[in-house]
């Protein structure tokens, strides 16, 4: 068996560890509204809670990458789930919101590691042809997760609503011995030193981004984040509160959306983007994402709900995985502090798209997190698609 997995190709193993890593995450993130409600929170906190891990991610994500670039891609990713383990498990055991806050902030921290050093693996070991295809597979194995993720943790809920976050950590654990045994390091050219003279938080390399000819993805990376992270608090707390949907229920629709998006990105994306280009696959993900969402909160019962959040993972499928594949062709600089800086812009859409989500949804109404994401998403397309970088062939 051991043999077996040796012999498969370096990529094999970045795909299946994203996808065991997605697996937990997976199983807890559409029971923390759930779980927040036995410590009282309002809405308003559950969108700080869900805020918390994002603020992690954009603190430390360029940290991560530029140590990647530094010391290699795979002492990251173990640091990253060795972490995660321990985090998990302290949420489990969590005796009030105080500790809740702590241990999700530090999901956030580990889990920054992950996605945006995977990436700058898949760019060190893909060609440019490649690339999309590369990028496409491992956003499959993300949705991948999000298909057993949720529905594993919607059962294991029903033991108990914490059990899931104990099963999460054992298997940040497991991952952790398969990375140290069978991913070999991608890096191959290392930083001599540890850039640290702009800062570790790279708040000047954002800036600079938005000046840059990157501008245009960087903006769709941050909003395809925000509407992302709104629709997972708004969903449970809408499904809950006016459809009468339980957690087994939610975390199943989760899991719809994952399968959808499994197969958009490991068989639909790259063909779609040969045909029509990447530029314009991005186009046409967003505005799906938009009009999904500008339906969702008229859904009557909870089969349109589900129906809608699968046609937004259709959308959320054709256009991250693009994103992320123009990111890496065209940076002139480290792939890894690339790939950090970008999910330092994701990361900010996971941060105030909660925080303003569970506060629309309390102060406007169930329907306000989704119109405002979808309006906000058709308006920044329309200035975005107008740049004639972003409309090159």
């Amino acid at each position: 068996m051991l043999r077996y997995f040796k012999d498969r190709p370096p990529l094999f193993f970045i795909y299946l560890t994203i996808f065991i890593n997605i697996v937990g995450f997976g199983m807890v993130f559409p029971l923390l509204p759930f779980y927040a409600k036995h410590f009282n929170a309002s809405e308003s906190t559950i969108g700080f809670l869900a805020a918390s891990f994002a603020i992690g991610q954009f603190l430390f994500s360029p940290i991560w990458g530029r140590l990647s670039d530094r010391f290699g891609r795979k002492p990251v990713i173990l640091t990253s789930l060795a972490g995660l383990s321990v985090t998990f498990l302290v949420f489990g055991f969590a005796q009030n919101l105080l500790w809740l806050f702590v241990s999700r902030f530090l999901q956030g921290v580990f889990s920054g590691a992950s996605l945006s050093v995977a990436q700058a693996y898949v760019a060190d070991v893909t060609t440019k042809e490649e690339r999309i295809k590369g990028m496409g597979n491992l956003g499959a194995s993300l949705a991948l997760g999000f298909i057993f993720g949720p529905a594993i943790g919607g059962f294991l809920s029903n033991i108990t609503i914490s059990f899931p976050f104990f099963a999460a950590s054992l298997m940040a654990a497991v991952n952790f011995m398969s990375v140290q045994f069978l991913l070999p390091e991608s890096l191959t050219e290392k930083r001599e030193k540890l850039i640290i003279k702009e800062g570790f938080l790279n708040f000047n390399k954002m800036y600079q981004g938005l000046k840059g000819e990157l501008s245009s993805l960087f903006i769709l990376i941050f909003l395809w984040s925000f509407a992302l992270s709104n629709n997972e608090v708004a969903v449970p707390l809408f499904g809950y509160e006016f459809l009468g949907i339980n957690t087994t229920t939610i975390s199943i629709f989760f899991s719809g959306m994952g399968l959808m998006s499994a197969f958009v990105q490991s068989m639909l994306v790259y063909r779609v983007a040969g045909i029509i280009g990447e530029h314009k696959t991005v186009i046409l993900g967003i505005a799906i994402m938009a009009v999904t969402l500008l339906l969702m909160p008229f859904s009557k019962i909870a089969l349109a709900m589900g129906f809608l959040m699968v046609g937004f993972a259709l959308g959320s499928g054709l256009s991250r995985p693009t994103i992320g594949s123009l990111i890496s062709k065209e940076t002139k600089e480290g792939q890894g502090t690339t790939m950090g800086v970008s999910s330092a812009f994701e990361s900010m859409g996971r941060i105030l798209g909660p925080l303003l989500g569970g506060w629309i949804f309390s102060t406007f109404g169930y329907h306000s997190p989704f119109t405002f994401s979808a309006l906000i998403l058709f308006v920044t397309l329309i200035f975005v698609v107008r740049q004639k970088h972003f409309l090159k062939p």
